[in-house]
This record gives C-alpha cells, sequence and structure tokens, in this order.
C-alpha cells in the first residue's frame, strides 16, 4: 500500500491550509487539461497526482508575505435600477 501523505507533512510551519487545498485544485485541473489535451488516460484521479507532486517536491507551494491579512477595499453595488431590462424575473 502506498503511503498517503497528511497535511503536516505537506505543510511548512506557518503555511496556510487553504493555501495548499487551492494549489492542489489547481495542479489537479493542469493535469486533468493536460491528460485531455494529449488525449491520455489517467490511471490515477488529478487530484492524488497532484498531492503526490506537492509530497515528492516537484511542486512547492509559496504563498506572499500577506496571506491572511485582511485589506480594506469598499465594494461596489450595483442598484436594481442599474440593471438592463430584463435581467430581473418580474411575476
Amino acid at each position: 500500500m502506498m503511503h498517503r501523505p497528511s497535511v503536516p507533512e505537506l505543510l511548512k510551519p506557518g503555511q496556510s491550509y487553504y493555501s495548499l487545498v487551492v494549489a492542489v485544485a489547481k495542479r489537479a485541473r493542469e493535469i486533468a487539461q493536460q491528460a485531455d489535451d494529449n488525449h491520455e488516460i489517467l490511471l490515477e484521479k488529478p487530484v492524488k497526482l497532484a498531492v503526490d507532486d506537492f509530497a515528492k517536491g516537484r511542486y512547492k507551494l509559496i504563498e506572499s508575505d500577506d496571506i491572511g491579512v485582511i485589506h480594506d477595499h469598499q465594494l461596489e453595488t450595483t442598484a436594481s435600477a442599474d440593471l438592463p431590462d430584463g435581467d430581473l424575473d418580474e411575476e
């Protein structure tokens, strides 16, 4: 049976679990797309292959220095009167 790496084995101290999940998901999409482009059939799931890439050091998680910092950004809202006709369901 093959060793399945745990999250602590993949993350360095202080790295974000969320960042790892996003990075693995992005890598898995790349693997799936490459297989599709090359008309290959994958024998293992793309997520497992992506986790293996990180566990074996072929890919590394690199986070920005401001990870976890909440930035003060104002959200823009659009009033319903500004929407073009036909975008609202009226009964």
